[in-house]
């Protein structure tokens, strides 16, 4: 799997043409909706250590802390000064939170993380190659449309993930798989309880409402349907992402992706 060409973030320095290097410079990539959002930003972190990236890791929500990485707790009033000297560099991600959760549910340990305010300040510090922001929480369900304040995305943000599990498809429009239900319902007319189609999925990553909401207007957005695992599950997330395409311009492309196997598939418009 390479994720970070995918999504349009260039190689190393010296790897690629110019150009690319300098788009990849600062990016910022925020992820939103459900059913990969931690696994992506973790394969991003993997896919920036082989390319000498600094990598940043971090929330506008709150999250489970990811593991293998360094974690600083630091009030925003305190960054960028309490990022220690060389963080992140590229061999050493670092992690940012405002503070520990205390007594998270659903999660041994969860992270509080800033107002996006705070991480476009700390865009403009120049300290980071890649920063990657998990901008929205689905209670580990595997689809969602965002609650009226949600999601919280930076406005520096550079790319833009509305994510979504294949694995709803065929199944009912229930809390047990999807949070916020009566969101979806509201974008797609679906009752609770009725079956979850291909377009419903499509309809809430391309909805203004859905994977769209509050999207920076400079910002690319990529839609990604995961736990495409095997050939009926991909044929499903390709048509979910065809009709997406179909249905907005702000997609040039989207991805069928599956974590567990490493497989990736970019379509295209």
């Amino acid at each position: 799997m390479d994720l970070a060409n995918a999504l349009g973030l260039a190689d190393a320095p010296g790897e690629d043409d110019e150009d690319e290097d300098q788009a990849a410079a600062g990016a910022v990539v925020a992820f939103v909706g459900a059913g990969g959002k931690k696994t992506a930003m973790g394969e991003l972190v993997e896919e920036g250590l082989a390319r000498d990236r600094r990598v940043g890791y971090t929330t506008t929500t709150h999250t489970p802390p990811p593991a293998g990485i360094d974690l600083v707790v630091a009030e925003p009033s305190a960054l960028p000064g309490a990022l220690p000297e060389g963080l992140p560099g590229p061999n050493e991600p670092v992690a940012i939170a405002a503070e520990r959760v205390p007594d998270p549910d659903r999660a041994a340990e969860k992270i509080r993380g800033y107002d996006p305010s705070v991480i476009d300040q700390l865009v403009a510090t120049g300290r980071f190659d890649w920063l990657l922001v998990k901008a929205d929480g689905a209670r580990r369900r595997e689809f969602k449309a965002p609650a009226p304040d949600e999601p919280q995305i930076p406005a520096a943000a550079t790319v833009v993930v509305p994510v979504a599990s294949v694995a709803v498809v065929g199944a009912p429009l229930d809390e047990e798989r999807v949070h916020r239900p009566e969101r979806v319902a509201a974008i797609t007319g679906r009752e609770p309880g009725q079956s979850i189609t291909v377009e419903d999925v499509a309809s809430v990553l391309a909805s203004p409402e859905g994977g769209l909401k509050r999207v920076p207007a400079n910002a690319r957005v990529v839609p990604m349907v995961n736990k495409a695992d095997g050939p009926d599950e991909r044929a499903r997330a390709r048509a979910v992402i065809e009709r997406a395409l179909a249905a907005t311009d702000r997609f040039d492309a989207g991805l069928v992706t599956s974590f567990r196997t490493g497989d990736l598939e970019i379509v295209r418009r």
